[in-house]
């Protein structure tokens, strides 16, 4: 994707040596995290090579896929890593992904950015309870950010400051 990316956070640098023990709970909770974000990844990418041709009125729709798209894939990549240093079996990506929403316009790829990162938040949000320590941190962090760019990405497309936010991650 083209464009220039703002400075942004990561999430914290949990490496699979740090991170200890997984219960079976966090396991689950940690794959369904991990299979969420293999589908952000997609729609992220599929966001903005179809934003690319659309020239200059795209210009912030397109950072904002950019940023989505690298923090989904570090997540991605931070989640397969903890899992396989737990001895568990990472779930596969899809070949691909059913998008809610057909990124076609600017505003369509908005608010597909939008509602990936409002299923990371939840799949986050129910991971949070199910890990501790270095592992919670990096929860927290994905849920917080994925929260920060969903609202980004609402403001973004003109939406209401007062509307655009979700209350509960995964809410409606």
């Amino acid at each position: 994707m083209v464009g220039t990316s703002r400075p942004t956070t990561t999430p914290s640098s949990t490496t699979p040596s740090s991170i200890g023990a997984l219960s079976p709970a966090g396991v689950t909770a940690l794959s369904a995290l991990l299979a969420v974000e293999h589908g952000a990844v997609y729609g992220t990418s599929a966001a903005g090579g179809a934003l690319a041709p659309l020239g200059a009125p795209a210009g912030d729709a397109r950072t904002l896929a950019f940023a989505a798209y690298a923090a989904h894939r570090q997540l991605r990549d931070q989640l397969t890593g903890l899992l396989l240093a737990a001895g568990a079996q990472p779930p596969a990506a899809l070949p691909a992904y059913t998008l809610p929403v057909s990124p076609t316009t600017v505003p369509a790829a908005l608010s597909l950015l939008a509602q990936l990162d409002d299923r990371t938040a939840a799949a986050a949000y129910d991971a949070v309870a199910t890990v501790g320590g270095p592992t919670r941190e990096l929860v927290v962090d994905a849920l917080t950010q994925a929260a920060v760019r969903a609202q980004r990405a609402r403001l973004t497309a003109g939406k209401n400051p007062a509307s655009a936010v979700q209350a509960f991650p995964g809410g409606s």
